[in-house]
């Protein structure tokens, strides 16, 4: 069956790359193995969090100038900050269309919890973790209860409130912690300590407890007025849940994002392949492209596993698997590479140069800036060394930057994915 448009990995970039292609008319396939970095991930999009010499950045498309600069490889640099802020806001627009808000803090990042109680640069969070009535709360020094479920062992209330009191902004704010019991306990042999988060969501996605639930919470809350709460109040009705429980309990309530699988991560993905397959995207789960055969420049086809030697053609391909941890790229014993269509790589294949000797080294381990070389539009060169022109690679498994120390990877995989679907939409109107 031939395509438009073939994406390989339904990731945050991959799925980017389609809604834009799809919503442009294409016909257009995204083939995924399975769970993607999203289910693993924060469910915040960082832009650009921290700076190159350390310390925390405010504005992140000033930043990027600068970037432009120091780092003209960066995949930023090649993209642009218009462009970047333009696949933002279109993955705004999109992600709202499928059900879920997202705070907007317009130029500048604003700084979420994280479980540690850390404050954490990022651009765009749900709205159930951060917003701007929590914001004014925080300003106006409300108490605060940091609550947890009992027999929930992948998050520590504790652990959160001691670093959140030696954080000026809470110097003068009152902070307890509690426990909440879910009714749902006391109707299974399980051991409280078996569950996990989306074991939980499900619960919240009845709505069957939440009166019960929202008394246990204003119990444990002993009058504060603001709550946290670990993040799977729900993976479906979240939306909803979350406004029924701040009505019961009176309460603003926000959640910290806890141990994968991450629910906030889970809801991303859902809403993303909802949008996809709304405007007719084709979505192929369970399987994993092998391999492919590269022709005078361009990517002829492609095979998967589970369909063996049968051929599926495109007139354009993205590459979005991602980096080490998604297998997109891979690492043996003195060797690195792309591991599909053996694309040029760059990166030591000197194992004693892949990492610092310091775990929390501040200048980050170099393995994480190694990826796929690709000329400015994002074409990879193949064994031959030319640019395969009909083929893009997006996300993770672009080199020239570090998602971790810049906190830049959700920026990175969307705008990245947008600018191929742009492209690639480009080249077809050229060729009608």
């Amino acid at each position: 069956m031939a395509y438009d448009c073939i994406i390989i990995g339904g990731g945050l970039s991959g799925l980017t790359c389609g809604i834009k292609c799809a919503e442009d008319g294409l016909r257009t396939a995204v083939i995924s193995s399975g769970m993607n970095s999203l289910h693993f991930s924060s469910g915040s999009i960082d832009v650009f969090g921290y700076r190159q010499g350390g310390g925390k950045v405010y504005r992140p498309f000033d930043y990027m100038k600068e970037t432009a600069k120091s780092n003209p490889a960066h995949p930023y640099s090649r993209i642009g900050s218009r462009m970047v802020r333009e696949s933002l806001e279109f993955f705004n627009d999109q992600i709202s269309l499928a059900g879920i808000s997202l705070h907007d803090n317009g130029d500048e990042n604003h700084f979420r919890i994280t479980g540690l109680g850390v404050m954490k640069p990022t651009y765009f969070s749900q709205d159930s973790v951060f917003n701007d009535k929590f914001k004014k709360a925080v300003e106006e020094r409300a108490s605060i209860a940091v609550l947890n479920f009992d027999g929930y062992r992948d998050y520590y209330a504790e652990l959160t409130v001691s670093q959140l009191r030696k954080n000026p902004i809470f110097k003068r704010t009152g902070i307890i912690t509690g426990k909440v019991t879910l009714p749902f306990y006391t109707r299974t042999e399980k051991n409280l300590h078996e569950f996990r988060s989306i074991d939980l969501a499900r619960v919240f996605d009845t709505e069957k407890y939440l009166p019960r639930i929202a008394e246990e919470i204003k119990r444990a809350a002993r009058g504060a007025r603001v709550v946290s709460l670990p993040a799977f109040i729900g993976i479906d009705n979240f939306a909803q849940i979350h406004k029924r429980l701040e009505d019961l309990t009176g309460c603003l309530i926000y959640e910290i994002p806890s141990l994968p699988p991450s629910i906030l991560g889970l809801r991303l993905d859902n809403a993303l392949r909802s949008r996809f397959a709304a405007l007719g995207g084709e979505y192929s789960g369970g399987d994993r492209v092998n391999g492919g055969e590269i022709m005078d420049g361009e990517l002829d086809h492609i095979h998967t596993e589970n369909y063996g030697d049968t051929r599926h053609r495109s007139r354009f391909y993205v590459m979005s698997t991602g980096s080490f941890f998604s297998a997109g790229l891979r690492s043996g014993f003195n060797m690195l590479d792309e591991p599909v269509l053996g694309l040029r790589f760059s990166g030591s294949n000197r194992r004693s140069d892949w990492y610092s000797a310091k775990f929390f080294d501040r200048k980050g381990h170099p393995f994480l800036k190694y990826g796929v070389e690709t000329n400015k539009y994002f074409n990879p060169f193949g064994s031959d060394g030319k640019a395969v022109k009909n083929l893009f690679c997006t996300g993770a498994m672009l080199s020239g930057y570090d998602p971790i120390r810049e906190g830049s990877g959700g920026g990175v995989a969307i705008s990245t994915g947008y600018f191929a679907a742009k492209r690639i939409i480009g080249e077809m109107k050229k060729n009608k």
